[in-house]
């Protein structure tokens, strides 16, 4: 017997939704230690690797936009996307560009000079062929001289935060309690949210987030049409190593020439 999954819910009275529904009522209160000016001026100057002026962007799991909305102002052509149109819809900049979409499975035609995504979300894919097929996708909406650049969360990080994620509050009256479980033997970090929406309604998002090792994405990347152009300790031009907490990874496109 291995030690309880603090995730599972107490009750089974609550309604459980589709994650990133219920949540985006509280995002921005649960998200308001993240700076978002910084994370895009770091993303912007990734971006500067593109060589290429007026370049066409292509923002993955955007979640509410803000860093897509902090990098309108440098960055003209740009789209944000996500799967949760909650979270979407958050988004007031009437000027943003939004398309609600699956990254895993890109409906875009055109090809863009950088695509990216922040804030681990390329750890919500769980199953390690469903990495594959975003590469894939990836590959077939960028421009061959492009880049795609993406930050994961390593076992590191999982095991500083997962007691620091155990909260509770209330916000535009929604209450809310988090509880975070990091599962060392499947490398699954779950983040259960509990809430009682302003209606009286109780809801549950179960988050689940694969925590896979270093090395593991190398071999991901290894077997797509992409390389390692450069690996950093995130929000740094460190090289990263299996010792970070969150790698930065920026991919450009094989060669067959």
């Amino acid at each position: 017997m291995g030690r309880k999954n603090n995730y599972e819910p107490e009750t089974k009275k609550i309604v459980t939704v589709s994650n990133y529904s219920a949540i985006a009522e509280i995002y921005p209160h649960i998200m308001r230690s993240i700076d978002y000016e910084k994370w895009a001026d770091y993303i912007y100057q990734i971006s500067k690797e593109v060589k290429k002026k007026n370049i066409s962007v292509l923002e993955l799991a955007g979640g509410t936009g803000h860093i897509a909305s902090n990098l309108s102002a440098r960055i003209k052509r740009i789209i944000t996307s996500d799967l949760s149109f909650s979270m979407l819809s958050r988004q007031k900049d009437s000027q943003l560009l939004k398309i609600c979409c699956d990254m895993k499975s890109l409906p875009f035609k055109k090809k863009f000079n950088f695509i990216f995504s922040t804030f681990d979300s390329v750890n919500y894919i769980i199953k390690k062929e469903n990495i594959i097929k975003l590469l894939d996708g990836v590959s077939n909406c960028l421009t061959d001289n492009g880049i795609y650049a993406f930050d994961v969360s390593l076992e590191k990080n999982s095991l500083k935060y997962e007691k620091y994620l155990n909260r509770r509050g209330k916000v535009n009256g929604v209450v809310f309690q988090q509880r975070s479980f990091f599962d060392k033997r499947t490398r699954i970090h779950y983040n259960h949210f509990e809430l009682t929406l302003a209606n009286g309604k109780k809801v549950e998002e179960i988050h689940k987030q694969k925590i896979y090792l270093f090395e593991d994405y190398f071999n991901f990347i290894d077997n797509s049409d992409f390389y390692v152009h450069k690996c950093y300790k995130a929000f740094t031009f460190e090289n990263a190593n299996a010792d970070t907490e969150r790698a930065q990874f920026i991919l450009k496109k094989k060669s067959y020439a």
